[in-house]
C-alpha cells in the first residue's frame, strides 16, 4: 500500500460523510436488538415451568430468541465493518496530514 494522496484523502472524506447517517443507524439498531433480544428471554423465562435451570435454557433455545439473537449477529457485524472502514477513511487522512507536514518541514 503506497502513502495517500489528494484524491485518496478526498474518497475517505467522502466515505466518511456518506456513512455517518448509515453507521449511527446500525448502531442504535445494535442497541435495540440487545434490549429486545433480553425481553424475549425473559418473557419465555417467565412463561416457563421448571427449575431456574430448565426455564433459562428453555429462553435462551427458544427459536424467537435464537432468530434475535442471529439478527443481533448481522448487525453487529454490519456494524464494524462500517466502523473498521471509517476507521481506515480517518488514518487516511491522518497519514496524509503527517506527510504532508513533513514534506512541508522539509522544503
Amino acid at each position: 500500500m503506497s502513502l495517500p494522496d489528494q484524491n485518496a484523502v478526498e474518497k475517505a472524506l467522502h466515505y466518511l460523510a456518506e456513512t455517518d447517517e448509515k453507521y449511527g443507524r446500525l448502531k442504535a439498531r445494535v442497541k435495540a436488538l440487545e434490549h429486545e433480544a433480553k425481553v424475549i428471554k425473559g418473557l419465555t423465562f417467565l412463561e416457563s415451568t421448571g427449575t431456574v435451570a430448565e426455564r433459562e435454557a428453555l429462553a435462551t433455545s427458544c427459536q424467537t430468541y435464537r432468530a434475535f439473537v442471529n439478527d443481533l449477529e448481522n448487525a453487529v457485524a454490519d456494524m464494524e465493518i462500517i466502523r473498521a472502514k471509517r476507521k481506515r477513511a480517518e488514518l487516511t487522512i491522518d497519514l496524509f496530514r503527517t506527510v504532508e507536514a513533513s514534506r512541508r518541514a522539509g522544503s
